[in-house]
C-alpha cells in the first residue's frame, strides 16, 4: 500500500511500543511539503519513525528550522536595521538565531523582532521564495 503525508501535516506528542510517530511494516510512505513528525516517543525503537519493512522517503522542502542529516533548512532574513552611524536600532541582532529557525509566530505574522525573509532561501520551505 501507499501512504502520503504532506502540506504541513503534523504528527506530535505520540507514544507507542515502536515507531512513536510512524511505524512502517511494508509498502511505501512518502512525506513532503513540510510534513513533520515531532515530539513522539517509543518504548522500543524509533521515537519518530520505525521502519520494519517497506520504504519511507522525505521530499523537500522540510519545515523551516528542521534539517536532514546533510543540510539545515533555515530562514534567511533581511539585515537588522541600523541608524546613520551603522548602530543597531532594535533588538534584532539578539534574535537572529531564533528568527532563522522560525518562519512565523502566530496568524502568519513574523514576530516583531524578526526581519522579513529574503527572496532567496537555502531550501524551498515556501514555494513563493527560494
Amino acid at each position: 500500500g501507499r501512504t502520503s503525508l504532506s502540506d504541513g501535516t503534523l504528527i506530535s506528542g505520540c507514544s507507542a511500543l515502536s515507531g512513536g510517530g510512524l511505524y512502517s511494516a511494508g509498502g511505501r510512505t512518502s512525506l513532503s511539503d513540510g510534513a513533520l513528525i515531532s515530539g513522539c516517543s517509543a518504548e522500543g525503537q524509533g521515537n519518530a519513525i520505525f521502519l520494519l519493512a517497506g520504504e519511507v522517503s522525505y521530499a523537500l522542502p522540510a519545515p523551516a528550522g528542521r534539517w536532514l542529516p546533510n543540510a539545515r533548512c533555515e530562514v534567511y532574513r533581511e539585515a537588522c536595521p541600523t541608524d546613520h552611524q551603522g548602530r543597531q536600532t532594535n533588538d534584532c541582532p539578539n534574535h537572529r538565531e531564533t528568527c532563522a529557525i522560525n518562519l512565523v509566530d502566530q496568524n502568519n505574522v513574523d514576530p516583531w523582532y524578526c526581519q522579513a525573509p529574503t527572496f532567496v532561501q537555502p531550501c524551498n520551505w515556501k514555494n513563493e521564495t527560494g
